[in-house]
C-alpha cells in the first residue's frame, strides 16, 4: 500500500470515526430539543431541523479533517 493510500485511509477513517463520536449525542441532543424543549410533535419537522443541523456541523467537521490532513501531509 502506497504511501498516498495510507493517508487516505486515516483520513476517512479520522472523517468516519468523528462523524460517529459527534453525530450521535447530536442528534439524541437534537431530539431531546425538538420534542421536550420546543415542543415539536411533527416527525417531518423535526427530522429536517435536525437534518440542517447536523448537515452544518458535518460540513464544519469535515472541512477541518481535510484542512488538518491538508497541512500536515508529508
Amino acid at each position: 500500500m502506497s504511501k498516498e493510500v495510507r493517508r487516505l485511509h486515516k483520513e476517512t477513517a479520522t472523517a468516519v470515526g468523528t462523524g460517529l463520536l459527534i453525530n450521535y449525542p447530536l442528534n439524541i441532543l437534537g431530539l431531546y430539543l425538538c420534542v421536550t424543549v420546543w415542543g415539536m410533535t411533527d416527525p417531518i419537522h423535526i427530522g429536517t431541523t435536525i437534518t440542517a443541523a447536523m448537515t452544518i456541523i458535518a460540513y464544519i467537521r469535515v472541512y477541518s479533517i481535510r484542512r488538518w490532513f491538508s497541512r500536515h501531509s508529508d
